[in-house]
């Protein structure tokens, strides 16, 4: 199938997806939902799993530390085995992502599946496209089913756990020599694949700049998204009440 069919497809899925999680928030049940989604990423992320490995792009082992998106994707299920604690900083990751994941669903740097639109939608793309619009839908419905709230608290949590990990992954990187979330230190630096700057202290720099201001968009969309659904209840209930 050709890769704008199936990324119309996906879309219509998405939006669809959104007005129903919007227009039913309250009578969700969390805990079927939150199992269903990851069961769902689980599911996804193992076919983009088997279609790259089927491609011979896993020679280096499993690829959670590649970049933003296999973090996310692992993460997700990761999050029934978390304390209240662990699981309040990672919600908060994945919420404020929703709209950095909606873009990776088209311009996904390795890919870049809305320009290369002649090519067919193969089993490795459409498993990584998939993911990403189940990972920005989960991270909405997060906030709209108030298991995360959408404010200056939970946008800090994100921004030092996410940074953190991706720190983690640097740190790595110098004693093993790898090149986690592209920020190989010896020489190999780039953000998604895209050599910018000439040093790695500025790449490193840029690459934390991005995820705060990634993460302070994804927060306003879900705020918007909380007052559009607050608006819509309160004129549902007035004409129910003039009923």
């Amino acid at each position: 199938m050709n890769m704008l069919t199936v990324l119309a497809i996906l879309t219509v899925l998405y939006f669809f997806s959104l007005v129903l999680l919007c227009e039913y928030r309250y009578q969700i049940n969390i805990k079927l939902f939150n199992g269903i989604f990851i069961c769902a990423d689980l599911l996804f992320y193992l076919c983009w799993n088997v279609g790259m490995w089927q491609k011979g792009w896993l020679d280096n082992g499993f690829h959670t530390l590649e970049n933003i998106s296999p973090l996310c994707f692992t993460l997700i299920p990761l999050t029934c085995l978390m304390n209240d604690k662990t699981k309040e900083y990672s919600y908060a990751v994945l919420a404020f992502l929703n709209f950095g994941m909606l873009v990776a669903l088209y311009v996904s740097p390795q890919y870049e599946y809305l320009v290369n639109y002649e090519y067919d939608a193969t089993f490795v793309y459409t498993g990584e496209m998939v993911c990403h619009m189940l990972c920005s839908l989960f991270g909405i419905y997060l906030v709209l089913t108030g298991q995360v709230k959408a404010d200056f608290e939970r946008w800090v949590k994100s921004i030092l756990f996410l940074l953190a990990i991706v720190s983690f992954g640097v740190f790595l990187n110098y004693v093993f020599h790898k090149s986690y979330f592209g920020m190989d230190p010896y020489g190999q630096y780039s953000i998604y694949m895209i050599d910018i700057f000439d040093t790695f202290g500025a790449t490193l720099a840029a690459y934390y700049l991005g995820i705060i201001l990634v993460l302070t968009v994804g927060m306003q969309v879900c705020v918007g998204l909380e007052r559009l659904s607050s608006r819509e209840e309160r004129a549902k209930f007035a004409r129910l009440f003039k009923k």
